[in-house]
């Protein structure tokens, strides 16, 4: 994610912002699909073959929430020090496809405000920080609830 996240971003005003939105939705799916392969791999070396499911639940968002603080870090890195223009640049570009879709001034201009609050907001690294430790998080926790069920194995009971 932090690769991608370097590499996106910068490059976002040359290939189109829909574009890299694009890319870092598939990114982060990709990203999380080696849980799968941390979770059979447990269910197969320390779990004898078995994985209860809140075992393999535990196993995967701990790998979600490391990746999760790596890509924080990443954006705040690159926020207020690789691309500190890139909110302006993106918001450009979201008011005029809004104006070429035929929005109302009224939209537009409550788009304005609103990213006038979110700047304000932004400025304050922990606050944002926060809002990109979340960003993947949702990505992260639904692969890793699909990977757990799937590879759930109960030990047959002993009677």
């Amino acid at each position: 994610m932090v690769i991608l996240l370097f590499t996106c971003i910068p490059l976002a005003p040359k290939i189109g912002f829909n574009t890299v939105g694009m890319l870092m939705f598939l990114g982060k799916i990709a990203v999380f699909i080696p849980i799968y392969f941390a979770i059979r791999f447990f269910r197969q070396s320390e779990g004898d073959g078995y994985l209860t499911f809140a075992k393999g639940f535990n196993i995967g968002i701990l790998i979600v929430v490391i990746s999760a603080v790596f890509y924080a870090l990443s954006w705040v890195v690159l926020y207020y020090w690789v691309a500190p223009d890139f909110p302006s640049k993106y918001f450009q570009d979201f008011i005029t496809q809004l104006k070429l879709h035929g929005a109302l001034q009224k939209d537009i201009t409550d788009a304005q405000n609103q990213f006038e609050q979110s700047k304000k907001t932004l400025a304050n690294p922990l606050i944002n920080a926060a809002y990109a430790f979340t960003d993947p998080l949702e990505y992260g926790i639904i692969m890793t609830l699909i990977f757990t069920a799937v590879l759930r194995k109960k030990p047959p009971a002993v009677s």
